[in-house]
């Protein structure tokens, strides 16, 4: 099955003016932008530009391929990406600016974005999705009952201040967290940058609070918005969205489907699933029913705390949650049990709904899908026995 490896072999050399730009394109530029472009790629402001040939020999100058490649990330492949897109038709001569990566503890904040300058004399805006930092999954919580993050407030400011007086077509896009930027830095633009924007791009993008989805701005762009979501999304499914969303076929399994390398490309387009898996569907009923429960103080008190466990525990990333160099439950208990007694209430009356809401319907769903790979292993054990 072919993925956007499969994709620049086949149609790097199309130009633009030949196949116009595609969800696939927009799905790779998202891909690069996890690319470690810091001190090579200028910003914070678009007036500073380099090619993406300038990029890529910058990059690999400073890190060698095993350094590269030893990324502990599902986009470890973004930079040999960018190294298929030189010289090519259709990306070849790309300029890059506008780079910004910061990660903000004290205002709970994980901003990344690059800015390209396609050879259709269009501009791309990417925002870049969830790191592992801590602050990062962090903000995203705070999604949960924010009109605005940090991170969603900068990706406004930053379409406003770079984009005030440009003349070119506008594209707007993300992956993950970067696929809620796009949304709501579009929404939230000056009504002239507005105007400029031709298409906006959600791979996976978690959604928003009501709040916004009823705000006049955000219907305004409704039928600009071009979102995508694997069969058995999780990310995707948080939270509300109002505008439709193609959903994609993925070659992997569960919470890796969230990787945009591997969803399936056919020609120019990315491959229709036509519906989401019961799964993505579950995830979908567990988050609007939490939702539902329990209001915007109830959540941020719960999402700090949490926070606030995890950090005194030692943790900085995500990824050091499950590690058992951190004990999280274990002072997430204790710091539990330091509150006074109706915050405590909260923080049990929200982890039992969440357990009660999902643990029988989640159990029987791995189940299900445990007992799914245990069948198909046995036929494949019993074909490969009758060859014999």
């Amino acid at each position: 099955m072919a993925n956007l490896e499969d994709y620049l072999d086949w149609r790097a050399d199309i130009p633009f003016s030949q196949d116009p730009f595609n969800e696939v394109d927009g799905l790779l530029l998202c891909e690069i932008t996890y690319t470690p472009f810091d001190g090579i790629v200028p910003g914070p402001t678009i007036k500073n530009k380099i090619t993406i040939e300038e990029a890529c020999e910058a990059l690999f100058n400073k890190y060698s391929e095993e350094q590269l490649r030893a990324r502990k990330a599902t986009t470890v492949d973004a930079p040999f990406l960018l190294k298929k897109m030189i010289g090519s038709k259709r990306f070849g001569g790309t300029r890059l600016c506008g780079f910004v990566n910061e990660i903000d503890p004290e205002n709970q904040s994980q901003f990344s974005v690059c800015t390209y300058y396609l050879n259709d004399s269009s501009i791309f805006v990417c925002f870049k999705g969830t790191d592992d930092s801590l602050v990062g999954w962090k903000e995203d919580f705070n999604m949960c009952f924010s009109k605005g993050t940090a991170g969603q407030l900068k990706a406004r400011d930053y379409l406003n201040e770079n984009f005030a007086n440009t003349m070119l077509p506008l594209r707007i896009g993300g992956h993950s967290k970067g696929g809620n930027f796009a949304v709501y830095s579009s929404t939230f633009a000056l009504p002239h940058i507005k105007d400029s924007i031709l298409n906006i791009y959600s791979y996976d993008g978690p959604g928003f609070i009501k709040e916004i989805i009823d705000t006049a701005e955000y219907k305004s762009i409704l039928d600009r918005i071009n979102g995508f979501l694997p069969k058995e999304s999780v990310f995707g499914m948080m939270m509300f969205n109002s505008f439709k969303s193609k959903v994609v076929v993925s070659d992997a399994k569960g919470v890796n489907q969230h990787n945009p390398l591997s969803w399936q490309i056919e020609r120019n387009v990315i491959k229709d699933g036509y519906e989401l898996d019961s799964y993505a569907l579950l995830v979908d009923d567990i988050m609007k029913n939490w939702a539902k429960d329990f209001n915007y103080e109830s959540r941020a008190l719960f999402g700090d705390i949490l926070y606030s466990a995890l950090s005194q525990a030692g943790a900085t990333k995500f990824s050091q949650v499950t590690s058992s160099k951190i004990k999280s439950v274990a002072t997430i208990t204790k710091e539990i049990q330091g509150l006074p007694p109706e915050q405590q209430k909260i923080m049990y009356d929200i982890i039992a709904k969440l357990l009660s809401t999902s643990g029988g319907s989640l159990r029987d769903s791995v189940i299900s899908k445990v007992t799914d790979i245990l069948n198909f292993r046995k036929n494949e054990k019993k074909l490969e026995f009758e060859r014999k």
